[in-house]
């Protein structure tokens, strides 16, 4: 069952969804303890524990890299019902998509360790199950992430990446985008150009760069060590990335991980992809943003939406910086 209600103060979202209160979760072993492969349901030779294979690739002796499914314990699903909401109340089914791309079928590997080949892959196959989530007309936005850690969200320990869509689009994309359209009509150019012209001419936040992409510590980072990685030339769509150009983010975002993954000993994070709604909004620019969950948030930010980062990104960017 999934719902999605709307605060009768602010009008926010909030999707009740009780299946994911039934996922497995085995987080509560210590890093070095490794989980009995036996009973993950991401590794080979469990895979009658998921749902149908949706998107695979496979090696040479037909062995499968990279696989997606559905998720069995959903946030949102296609399956139309009804239910009663308080007449002081709006609700509506929780409608969308939600699916598993699992990175590697190594059990033990983090992202960061993975080849860049196998990182090509797991990008291949999240845009290929985007592009197919993109055809259902009732879909208006696609989130694509990766949780890692308890704190970050993640209640399997297997790497894994996550898709889900929603019939509406999340009031954080919304603010986003509303922003872009604003500073579009206001200066005549795209502010995450901007952004990127900024960043190279001062050189205090950059923590990489190749030749199509730029990775910062966001001026006004809400998050320490928090970093964006951004297409150097204006590119609206993620799911339109080439394959020359997947090969060009993964160079980038490798390091990036290997960097997180040494300096702070493997700490939770989460990777979260920003790109345009399914409509036909113009002038966004995509990019992916990285936040390791170094603080909890506390009363201030939970009661006013404002976060306090004792990091400045100029020190973050020191500290991370791709050599």
């Amino acid at each position: 069952m999934s719902e999605i209600r709307y605060d009768l103060i602010t009008g926010k979202r909030v999707i009740i969804a009780t299946e994911r209160g039934k996922r497995p979760y085995d987080f509560n072993i210590t890093h070095e303890e490794k989980k009995n492969n036996n009973t993950c349901p991401f590794c080979p030779g469990n895979e009658e524990m998921t749902p149908p294979t949706l998107v695979e690739i496979k090696d040479k002796k037909g062995n499968w890299l990279v696989r997606g499914f559905e998720n069995k314990f959903a946030a949102v699903n296609r399956d139309l019902k009804s239910f009663e909401v308080p007449s002081l109340y709006k609700s509506e089914y929780g409608y969308g998509v939600a699916e598993v791309i699992v990175e590697s079928p190594e059990h033990d590997v983090t992202f960061g360790s993975l080849s860049l080949g196998q990182m090509q892959k797991v990008f291949m196959a999240i845009i290929e199950r985007y592009k197919k989530i993109a055809q259902d007309d009732k879909i208006k936005y696609i989130q694509v992430f990766k949780n890692f850690g308890a704190r970050g969200g993640a209640s399997l320990e297997h790497g894994h990446w996550q898709i889900i869509a929603t019939s509406f689009i999340p009031d954080v994309v919304e603010k986003e985008v509303t922003g872009i359209q604003e500073y579009i009509k206001k200066k005549g150019k795209c502010p995450y150009c901007e952004i990127v012209k900024c960043e190279k001419e001062e050189g205090k936040r950059i923590i990489g760069e190749n030749e199509n992409f730029i990775v910062i510590a966001p001026y006004a980072s809400q998050y320490p060590y928090e970093s964006w990685i951004i297409p150097k030339e204006h590119q609206e769509r993620f799911e339109e990335l080439k394959e020359e150009n997947i090969a060009n983010l993964t160079e980038i975002l490798k390091p990036l991980i290997e960097k997180y993954e040494r300096e702070f000993n493997f700490p939770p994070y989460n990777i979260v992809v920003h790109t345009v709604p399914i409509s036909d909004i113009r002038n966004y620019h995509w990019h992916i943003e990285t936040i390791p969950r170094l603080t909890v948030a506390a009363g201030f930010e939970l009661g006013t939406g404002v976060y306090i980062n004792p990091v400045p990104p100029e020190l973050a960017a020191s500290v991370l910086r791709i050599e």
